[in-house]
Parts: structure tokens; C-alpha cells; sequence
């Protein structure tokens, strides 16, 4: 049988009602982790942090682990021109809370023969934004698929290693295709492939065929949003999309997200996710706040990939601690939330300081520090419609027409004496006798598959819109079934 969150009713967008009355939407902070944080500086290369993000973690469908790709930072190794020293690291875990570095034969560092290092300098530069896919359909023979950025700079090698061509440093930052057997041992198999991107990118794989990526690029400042201490003074970050149906050729790349007149003066995209749920697609995405120099997260969704939708009011889905604290200045998240039972994790560095020095005169960037975390979040309740006034104050919802089969199910908490009712309309927008609000059952409580019914009415009509009342409740998603 089905587990309970499989059968959930898909959450609620936006566009799911042609009319919304005293309506706003709950963002749901994630559920930190007590264990955090899970991994700390330990090592000379993760001496600044084991984990900074621009990585992977994935649940392995061949041995049930839970997997990381990522980077890892060394505290004496500064941050110079415009590029941390980034190293791919690897870790594992056997519950996703209690991780391993491994000590691996396939990279030393000065001391230490063995480590948790796939990537060192001398095979190619910095290694950043591992996105990697498992399929053991796809390819049995090298299930493993990376796609990760190399930057030869301050590299002694004129290539990566494995690749006969060398990069073109006019043509931006270089995305390197490796294939692997067990993940640890990385069989370079395309590149250099140019995508005209700034240094974030994560590609993803579609689940009706080929590849998605999101990157960023920069553009002019917008009005209000010139801070002259940033690294990238003068530029906004916004999102970008391009789809392949191979990974090798890729489109042309398209807006996929910018600030608007819903943030604030300096906020800008650094990253938008990729996870495929339910009837479309969740994208945690990394607001930067260049006046604050810090960065957090918040939810987007999109349909069909394409027109992505920010609740609001626009706030953190994983909120910032206190300045100091791991998590306090920057939160990184990796490539996608990972499903594991009834939550959703999201696992992410959590650094504990500034993009750079807001009282500086000049652009400038400091040497990320910070340590390895999660947060989670109940499947089906990441955020939810609830009345925009609060108090006794009722909000509305209307659904346009659809078939009405089976029984209308809802995913809902009320609090207190609240309660939720609804009513079917024609297309009139007319209440249809035996299905109006006056006879429907008061929903109370907190259920994630809900029936919502009607004394009056012993047949529903084919096709209608449904109008959800809402007072002291919060409604997640529903479903005909």
C-alpha cells in the first residue's frame, strides 16, 4: 500500500484559484536538524568549512546511502581575485544525520595520504557546483553522471586532466561531463562545454526526458540596488534557464527569475532549484541581499518550469540565525531537496559570516567559513493559503470549474476555533443546491487527507468550481479522488 504521503493532495498555487479573497501565504521555516551541525572544520583542505553548498547530495538508489559531492575550503587559503579555492570533496552517510569522510586513495594532501578529496587542484583548478545523477537504467555500466564546473585559475596544468582541449578563458567559466562506476573514481567523458554562465550552475535532469539548467548571470544594476561594497558592484545576479536533450547541446538561455517590486532594494537571485513534485516543480532559491552582504532561502514553484511563482509576502522558507552562529550569515542550499519517509530535506552550508565588508569603500569578498546542515519540512506543508487579516477575519479561495469525481479531499490545519467549509459553484459562480456552503461540514484539526462533504447533496455535479471559507486555518493543498 501507498504510504499516506504518497496519496497527499498536491499543494496549491496561486494561479490553482481565479479568485482570492483576504489571502496571503505561510511559509513554513524548515525544521532544523537537533544533530546540526553535521560535519565541521576538521581537516587542513575543510579547515574554513567541510561543506560551503554548491554541491550534491543525493539518497544512492543502489546502496540506500546518503551521498555528498561538494566543496570543501581551507581557512589559509585565501580568497584571492574573485576565487575561493575550492576542492570536491566526498562524504556519506548511512541515516543522513551521521556523516563520514572517507579516507579515499584517489587524492593526498600535504600530510595526509588518504582523504575525502575527488577533486584537487593539480587535475584542473577549482572545482565547483557538482550536479550529480544517479540511473542505473540509463547507463548500468557507469550509473554515476557529474557535471561540475573546473576553473584552471591558479592551476600549473593548461587542461583539465582527462581532456585534450584546453579551456578558453574568453568564454567563461567551463563545465566539465564525467561518468563514474561507483562514484568516486570519475571517467572524464565531455568538455570543456561553455554555457554562458557566471560561476552558479546546476543542472538537472527533466523528468519527462533531457536536461534543465539553472545559472545566473549579471546585469545592470536596478534602481536602489547599486552597492558599491559588493564583489559584483553594479551587476544584479538574475536567473537563467536552458534546457538539452543530451547534456551536450544546449539552448539558448532564457530569464528564468529577477528581482521585482515584491523585494527589496539590492536583493538579487544567486539560485533557483529544481525538484520535480507532486503537480510541478519546488525551486529553493538563494536570495542574496547584497545591501546585508547575507544570503537565505526561500520557496518558488513553477508548473511548468518555466513561470516560477515566489509566495508572498517573500519570506525565508530557512530564515538566518544570529551573525556568528553556523547559518548566521550565509545559507548555501545543495543542488535539490532529498525525500526521505514523510519529509523533505534540504541540506546546505550554513556559514557564520558576511559575503564580504559592508563598510568597506570598495568591492571586496571574505573566505567563506561555516559547517555542513539540514533542515526539513513535512511533504505537502511547505506553505500553505491562510487569511491575510488572521484573527476572526474569513478569507475566500474559488477553484475554477473542474470535474468533481470521487471525494474532495484536503490537506489542512485550523487552530483554535477555527474551521474551513466550502461550497460548489456552477459557472455561474451560483452555490448548486445541496453543495453549499450552509450544508457543508465543518472541517476542524490538523489532517494531511481530509475528506470535505455535504449533508444536503447525494450526487455531485460532473464539473464545478469549488469556493474554500477559511478562518484561523491554513490550507495546503486539495484534491478530487
Amino acid at each position: 500500500m501507498a504510504s499516506q504521503a504518497a496519496q497527499l493532495p498536491p499543494m496549491i498555487f496561486a494561479d490553482d484559484f481565479i479568485e482570492r479573497v483576504n489571502i496571503a501565504w505561510r511559509i513554513e521555516p524548515g525544521q532544523l536538524d537537533p544533530h546540526n551541525p553535521l560535519l565541521e572544520p576538521k581537516y587542513p583542505w575543510d579547515s574554513a568549512s567541510p561543506a560551503i553548498g554548491h554541491g550534491t547530495v543525493l539518497k544512492d538508489p543502489l546502496d540506500g546511502l546518503f551521498k555528498y559531492w561538494g566543496c570543501s575550503v581551507a581557512e589559509d587559503l585565501q580568497y584571492v581575485r574573485g576565487h575561493h579555492q575550492f576542492r570536491l570533496t566526498y562524504a556519506y552517510s548511512e541515516d543522513g544525520v551521521n556523516w563520514v569522510r572517507p579516507e579515499l586513495d584517489i587524492c593526498s594532501f600535504e600530510g595526509y595520504p588518504r582523504t575525502n578529496i575527488i577533486f584537487d587542484f593539480d587535475s584542473g583548478g577549482r572545482a565547483t557546483y557538482a550536479s550529480v545523477f544517479i540511473d542505473p537504467e540509463e547507463n548500468p555500466d557507469e550509473p554515476y553522471e557529474m557535471f561540475v564546473f573546473r576553473d584552471m585559475y591558479q592551476c600549473a596544468a593548461d587542461r583539465v586532466a582527462g581532456f585534450d582541449e584546453p579551456p578558453d578563458p574568453t568564454r567563461g567559466n567551463a563545465l566539465y561531463r564525467y561518468r563514474s562506476t561507483d562514484g568516486l573514481h570519475w571517467r572524464a567523458a565531455e568538455g570543456p562545454l561553455y554555457l554562458d554562465t557566471a560561476d552558479t550552475l546546476y543542472i538537472h535532469k527533466c523528468p519527462e526526458g533531457g536536461y534543465v539548467a539553472h545559472h545566473k548571470i549579471g546585469v545592470p544594476s536596478l534602481p536602489g540596488g547599486y552597492v558599491p561594497y559588493d564583489v559584483g558592484a553594479g551587476e544584479c545576479r538574475i536567473g537563467m534557464r536552458k534546457t538539452s536533450p543530451d547534456g551536450s547541446q544546449w539552448s539558448e538561455s532564457v530569464p528564468l527569475m529577477m528581482p521585482d517590486w515584491q523585494d527589496h532594494p539590492g536583493d538579487q537571485i544567486m539560485e533557483v532549484g529544481y525538484y520535480p513534485y507532486d503537480n510541478g516543480i519546488i525551486g529553493v532559491t538563494a536570495i542574496y541581499h547584497a545591501i546585508t552582504q547575507t544570503l537565505d532561502l526561500q520557496f518558488a514553484a513553477s508548473v511548468d518550469g518555466r513561470n516560477w511563482w515566489r509566495p508572498a509576502p517573500r519570506r525565508a522558507c530557512l530564515p538566518l540565525a544570529p551573525l556568528g552562529d553556523y547559518g548566521g550569515g550565509m545559507i548555501w542550499p545543495t543542488r535539490t531537496l532529498v525525500e526521505d519517509g514523510d519529509k523533505l530535506y534540504l541540506y546546505y552550508g550554513a556559514l557564520d559570516g558576511l559575503h564580504g565588508d559592508i563598510y568597506a569603500k570598495t568591492d571586496n569578498c571574505y573566505l567563506f567559513h561555516g559547517a555542513f546542515c539540514r533542515a526539513g519540512w513535512d511533504k505537502g506543508r511547505m506553505w500553505g493559503a491562510v487569511p491575510a487579516a488572521g484573527g476572526q477575519t474569513e478569507a475566500q479561495l474559488t477553484t475554477s470549474v473542474q470535474p468533481c469525481t470521487g471525494t474532495l479531499y484536503v490537506n489542512a490545519v485550523t487552530v483554535a476555533d477555527g474551521e474551513i467549509t466550502a461550497e460548489l459553484l456552477d459557472e455561474r459562480r451560483t452555490p448548486i443546491p445541496g453543495f453549499t456552503r450552509r450544508e457543508s461540514v465543518l472541517f476542524c484539526g490538523d489532517a494531511k487527507l481530509a475528506p470535505l462533504e455535504w449533508v444536503g447533496g447525494t450526487k455531485l455535479p460532473e464539473r464545478a468550481s469549488v469556493r474554500f471559507y477559511l478562518r484561523k486555518a491554513r490550507l495546503y493543498g486539495f484534491a478530487w479522488r
